[in-house]
């Protein structure tokens, strides 16, 4: 599943993305629609960071190695 294999370099695009979005907000005068709508959009960002960050990343080849051997166990318990 490539969502598992690419959680941690979403989450860096994540960052880097809610970073530069910060340093626009910051030339923006608070109260304006621009600023307001900037910040609706960091907090989206900041939303998905946390749900991110509280799923794990799953290996798939570690995924295939455990299925391998539970196959060879049951396997060799069968016989």
């Amino acid at each position: 599943m490539p969502w598992a294999i690419s959680r941690d370099e979403r989450l860096a695009k994540l960052r880097q993305s809610l970073a530069e979005k910060g340093a626009v907000q910051n030339t923006l005068i608070p109260g304006t629609a621009a600023h307001t709508g900037l910040q609706q959009e960091i907090d989206a960002i900041w939303a998905e960071i946390k749900v991110l960050e509280g799923c794990w990343s799953l290996n798939p080849k570690a995924v295939l190695a455990g299925l391998l051997v539970i196959i060879v166990i049951a396997w060799r318990l069968m016989t």
